[in-house]
């Protein structure tokens, strides 16, 4: 027996036995009042009088409590008869049955709203939706219908996808679906009317749908095709004279054909590797692509691949890498990059970007407590290398400061700064130097995963100095990690001692049970975890700097070895102007042998034969300088 009766929802008590444990989400809740709100309650709650009069809530809680959130006074609700037994059996099939409705079903119900005269905006509040969401309802009036059941199972295009889906027509939409699962449905059936299964989604790319929904015609005199294909050519009577006109619109078996195609003219030793989604080939493991710049070398290996946007086969070259080239490849940012073997999936890391996030958080959290903590008993040596610290910080120009304002407002700099030097000289009091320096270090260090404003590595050494590991909360919470992957938690939960569960969520919840009220900090969450990544980065700025002096010293030794052969060419210059002087200088006094000697000499220089072959420059500086300069004709 039910009664419907009409009481105050804030006099309904809830079930202390309901099975639904989780938190709601607070956005779901409000938007659900607003719904109540504007539509009004659809189902009213089910609830049970006990002995002492008052009304419990057996299914219902939710709307129970958007009702009170929407101030309604008064609400109908179902009077049941019952016990704790079926009131339990009520309120978990309440909540298993349930279920969302699906796109399709929304759309269906958007039509029946339009076709009773409801307005877009009136169907928007109605739904709690926004009018975009409502535009992408409406495309599915434009899809064909193993379309839309993919959508409503969860592994369907995705919005962009459905835009250019929707855009193509219809039928043409039906010819594509049926080519491309002729193969696959049951003899005797209509492969355009064929829904894919979820092992069938794990291997069908929408974005090639798409692109066959693109490629309407394919012409002949483009493609170098296979007769085993099973292409039908049919001719454009309306083409240009004098070319093939020929044409087909069958993407997946021109694709085919142009597989078929490159495998068979390709020559002996050609490998036929993957393709990305841009249509270029991806080289495998322990090889790259050779630049078309780059020079043929014996051992390259040919390539041919079919573009799957354009159909075109295209041509390529690999390259072994050595071990050299392979260390090369990966550290060096210029080098040429190869794409991994697709059939070998990149496995996730142990915390993803959100769980870093996370961490760097609540890092922050508690390097700040830490700074406070100190305040009152901080070394100076410990606050000097702090600052030295905070200088050398990522974010320094200093970029985070959660205390600036621009408005004007002093910041935490300005106000210490003041504090310190309120007369323009220092205070040198030991406390006001310690809390202004600690306020200031606490309002730009941070933690966070940031590109401008993070502090990097130097907030988490700062918090080992200031001992921030002590300060940090329980990280056994589930928001944090669900952000694990499954290899990540099961190294956790290995770690705690825990044996392995079939499910990441499974480990998650033995993991927070074993912990319980005890504080759980995962070793790559704390501070420490950063000593070894700061000591690596010390040594390779180390490292840097002992080649730069090696370069140094080497440019110097050059620069010297310059300097003296530039001293001995000067020197032998004036050995050359020395013995010239000797040479001309016609007031010397010499002999009369010598004078016939040179006399000789030089007689046997100037008697030079007229020879266009020798430059007029040479032949003059070989009769002024007959015992330095000698030109033998050849």
């Amino acid at each position: 027996m039910t009664e419907l009766r009409r009481v105050d929802p804030k006099t309904l008590v809830p079930n202390p036995n309901n099975p639904r444990k989780t938190q709601p989400d607070p956005r779901a809740d409000h938007q659900l009042a607003l719904n109540i709100k504007t539509v009004g309650l659809i189902h009213p709650p089910c609830v049970r009088e006990l002995e002492d009069g008052q009304l419990m809530i057996v299914a219902g809680r939710r709307r129970v409590r958007a009702c009170i959130a929407a101030k309604l006074t008064e609400i109908d609700v179902h009077v049941r008869s019952g016990d704790e037994k079926s009131d339990t059996m009520v309120a978990v099939a309440e909540n298993i049955v349930r279920a969302d409705m699906t796109e399709s079903e929304q759309w269906r119900g958007v039509l029946d709203m339009r076709a009773k005269g409801a307005t877009d905006t009136e169907i928007c509040r109605s739904f709690m939706v926004t009018p975009a969401y409502l535009r992408g309802l409406m495309l599915l009036s434009q899809m064909h219908p193993p379309i839309i059941a993919a959508i409503d199972a969860g592994i369907g295009p995705s919005f962009q996808e459905r835009n250019a889906i929707a855009r193509a027509a219809l039928e043409r939409q039906r010819d594509v679906w049926a080519e491309i699962w002729a193969e696959s449905a049951d003899e005797g059936s209509d492969p355009a009317d064929y829904e894919m299964s979820r092992e069938d989604a794990t291997h069908f790319d929408w974005s090639e749908f798409v692109r066959y929904l693109d490629q309407v015609e394919l012409y002949a005199r483009n493609y170098e095709t296979a007769k085993e294909a099973g292409v039908v050519w049919e001719e454009d009577l309306f083409g240009q004279g004098g070319e093939d006109n020929r044409y087909c619109t069958q993407y997946a078996a021109m694709f085919k054909a142009q597989q078929i195609w490159a495998e068979k003219t390709r020559p002996e030793g050609t490998i036929y590797p993957q393709s990305n989604e841009y249509g270029e080939g991806i080289a495998p493991d322990g090889y790259r692509k050779v630049g078309s710049w780059e020079m043929e070398r014996d051992g390259d290996i040919p390539t041919i691949w079919v573009n799957p946007r354009t159909l075109q086969i295209q041509k390529g070259r690999l390259r072994e890498l050595g071990e050299q080239s392979t260390r090369r490849t990966e550290s060096d940012a210029l080098s040429l990059p190869s794409a991994q073997n697709p059939e070998k999936p990149k496995e996730r890391a142990d915390i993803s970007g959100t769980g870093l996030k996370i961490i760097g958080e609540v890092r922050t959290q508690a390097l700040r407590a830490a700074l406070a903590a100190a305040r009152e008993s901080v070394d100076p040596w410990d606050l000097i290398g702090a600052f030295l610290l905070a200088l050398s910080a990522d974010n320094v120009n200093i970029h985070g400061d959660n205390t600036y304002d621009p408005y004007g407002a002093a910041s935490e700099r300005d106000r210490a700064v003041a504090s310190v030097f309120p007369e323009g000289v220092l205070v040198r009091d030991p406390a006001v130097l310690r809390n202004a320096a600690l306020a200031v270090l606490s309002s730009f260090m941070n933690c966070e995963v940031s590109m401008h404003s993070g502090s990097g590595l130097p907030a988490q050494i700062l918090g080992v100095l200031f001992n921030a590991d002590a300060h940090m909360p329980t990280m056994a919470f589930e928001d944090f990690l669900k952000t694990y992957s499954k290899p990540g938690i099961t190294k956790a939960v290995q770690a705690e001692g825990l044996e392995e569960k079939p499910t990441g969520k499974a480990m998650r919840e033995a993991l927070m049970a074993h912990v319980g009220e005890k504080r759980w900090v995962p070793e790559p969450a704390t501070f420490a975890a950063g000593i070894p990544a700061w000591k690596a980065k010390i040594k390779k700025q180390a490292a840097r700097a002992a080649a730069r002096a090696q370069l140094d010293a080497q440019t110097e030794e050059d620069d010297e070895i310059d300097d003296q052969s530039s001293d001995m060419e000067l020197c032998d210059e004036q050995d050359v102007a020395e013995a010239d002087e000797e040479t001309l200088t016609p007031e010397e006094d010499v002999s009369a042998e010598d004078t016939s000697s040179v006399s000789e000499t030089t007689s046997s220089h100037t008697e030079l034969p007229d020879d266009p072959r020798i430059p007029t420059q040479l032949a003059e500086l070989a009769r002024k300088m007959p015992e330095h300069l000698e030109i033998i004709m050849v």
